[in-house]
């Protein structure tokens, strides 16, 4: 039943996902041609620079709003599937609520993921126009392989280590992330039967404001400490520090997120009134 679910929410979000998509590798011609005026040597005109710089201005807005209409499409979908009238629906399958917030948590990374993919090619497209594809294919490769020569087998070791370490922090902090706002949709809509979207969006703002506070707060008051034990360190201690270090961090936010899951979890299944 988990695929049949997250097949449908898939498709009611690619539906519009690929428009913007496409409107995205538009956007990303028109910076690429806009950043190539900019770079000419011939480009004498005042009026054609002031162009250029306004295209490339649009074209940073438009891959930005390609970004946020993706976060904005999983919400809309999550929202309508459980608390719209929709929701009567949803809520009557014969289906675990864990189903229900798993799909939704595997259609939200997909789409976060589909849509980097997009964006990192939207740029390297840009920049192959703007700054000319021999750069991006031939001479920034080269610099990496020269790079490559300088690495031993230890540092190459830690090297795989970190990238490995900050994928999976990427993927669980975009998961958590999607359900800490899960949750405020799911919390406001248990409080208010009326301005719901509005009342969800001032409690994120509220928490995440909250939560950045203690981040401050122990960001101030911990760096320093830290700072100087590390430092203190001998040099071979650097890599497997900054390693055990980063999985503390994967630790911390997988943890975060599997209590928001749970919060969730309990919201839908004790709290959610429907009538």
């Amino acid at each position: 039943m988990l695929k049949k679910l997250l097949r449908y929410d898939l498709q009611s979000v690619f539906k519009y996902w690929w428009i913007a998509a496409l409107a995205s590798f538009g956007i990303s011609i028109l910076g690429g041609g806009s950043i190539a005026t900019l770079a000419s040597e011939h480009n004498d005109s005042a009026l054609l620079t002031a162009g250029a710089g306004i295209g490339v201005f649009i074209a940073i807005m438009g891959l930005c709003a390609f970004m946020l209409s993706s976060t904005i499409l999983i919400f809309v979908r999550f929202y309508k599937n459980f608390f719209t009238d929709e929701g009567y629906l949803t809520f009557t399958l014969p289906v675990r609520r864990s189903q229900l917030i798993i799909s939704k948590l595997i259609m939200s990374v997909l789409v976060n993921f589909s849509t980097a993919l997009v964006f990192f090619i939207d740029i390297i497209f840009m920049l192959s126009i703007g700054i000319g594809s021999e750069v991006i294919l031939e001479e920034i490769p080269a610099e990496l392989a020269e790079f490559t020569k300088y690495l031993n087998f230890k540092v190459s070791l830690y090297i795989l280590i970190y990238i490995i370490e900050f994928l999976f922090f990427v993927l669980l902090s975009s998961a958590t992330a999607t359900l800490f706002m899960f949750c405020c949709i799911t919390f406001a809509s248990i409080i208010t039967k009326k301005a719901k979207v509005l009342t969800a969006i001032g409690i994120y703002y509220v928490a995440t404001s909250i939560v950045s506070s203690i981040t401050q707060f122990l960001y101030l008051f911990g760096i320093g400490a830290f700072s100087e034990w590390f430092a203190g360190l001998p040099d071979n201690m650097y890599a497997p520090i900054i390693a055990v270090i980063i999985l503390l961090m994967i630790s911390f936010v997988g943890l975060i997120g599997l209590l928001l899951y749970l919060l969730m979890h309990w919201m839908l299944d004790r709290k959610l009134n429907l009538a």
